[in-house]
């Protein structure tokens, strides 16, 4: 006597229409084991490249945001476009450095040395000022406007 099947359940030997199984050597083969499906999810594109790549775009908006803050501020000695130099290197420093948290911090980074290069131009034209009294002076209340611009802009766009 045999046993009664459950419903759902498959007659052994049986294919959905009666056909028999197909031997062992006819089986489909996975490419990976289905358990690596609960694994952590990786990007072909992370795998491709190492941190000094990652790093590059960056550090080439550092670069490009410091000589431009030096160029405007020092050379050129304009003040009040460096906010927009701020947002800019916040924007793009936004768009390649994730979490939001970190971009701002980055971004920020950037600004200040970017007014560290405008105070070490005003030393090399012969300024005798410390870093705070020059930037008192000269910039006054635009220094912190920048560093905050530059920082919610990178949050922002972190997202």
């Amino acid at each position: 006597m045999t046993t009664p099947l459950e419903p759902g359940e498959r007659v052994p030997g049986d294919r959905s229409g009666g056909e028999p199984s197909p031997p062992a050597s006819a089986r489909t083969i996975l490419d990976r084991p289905p358990g690596d499906r609960y694994g952590p999810a990786t990007d072909p594109a992370d795998r491709s490249g190492g941190a000094l790549e990652r790093a590059g775009p960056p550090l080439a908006v550092a670069a490009v945001g410091v000589a431009l803050f030096v160029l405007l501020g020092g050379v050129l000695a304009v003040t009040a476009g460096l906010l927009v130099v701020a947002g800019l290197v916040g924007w793009l420093t936004g768009l390649f450095v994730r979490p939001p948290a970190r971009a701002a911090t980055v971004a920020v980074g950037v600004v200040l040395l970017g007014l560290a290069g405008i105070w070490l131009f005003g030393r090399w034209e012969g300024g005798v000022l410390d870093p705070i009294e020059y930037f008192a002076e000269v910039q006054g209340i635009l220094v912190p406007f920048e560093l905050v611009v530059a920082a919610g802009l990178a949050a922002a766009t972190s997202r």
